[in-house]
């Protein structure tokens, strides 16, 4: 009996520590713009403190081969697959806005985000 216990003890810790957790990492925003939109849809481009630059490099890093999701005010506004981390060293980061954030709410938190009075958060899927 002390035994099947004992496995049924491992077994479960086992399938506990294979659970993985998101992970998400804030960035804050130095600057921006708003690009008119063009064939590819609207876009903003912006500029990350230091730090932060520094964050989403080392963030894209651990998430190479997988998706993640972009936030805007709490709201996923895209998410892109990580095909090579990105190595940003004080270039400005590209974001394509797709039609559904265009709402007046949505159009009012990218443009506290460009701005700089938002937090831009990129956080990894649990599945991956």
């Amino acid at each position: 009996m002390k035994a099947i216990i004992a496995t049924l003890v491992f077994s479960c810790s086992i399938s506990w520590s294979s659970l993985a957790t998101a992970e998400t990492v804030k960035l804050q925003v130095a600057g921006g713009e708003i690009a008119a939109p063009s064939s590819q849809g609207d876009r903003i481009w912006l500029n990350l403190m230091s730090d932060s630059s520094r964050d989403l490099s080392e963030f894209t890093v651990r998430h190479v081969g997988k998706d993640i999701d972009v936030l805007i005010n709490k709201n996923v506004v895209v998410s892109p697959h990580i095909n090579d981390p990105f190595l940003f060293s004080g270039q400005p980061l590209h974001i394509a806005i797709p039609a559904s954030a265009t709402g007046v709410e949505s159009m009012e938190a990218i443009e506290k985000l460009v701005s700089g009075k938002l937090i831009l958060e990129v956080r990894s899927h649990d599945s991956q």
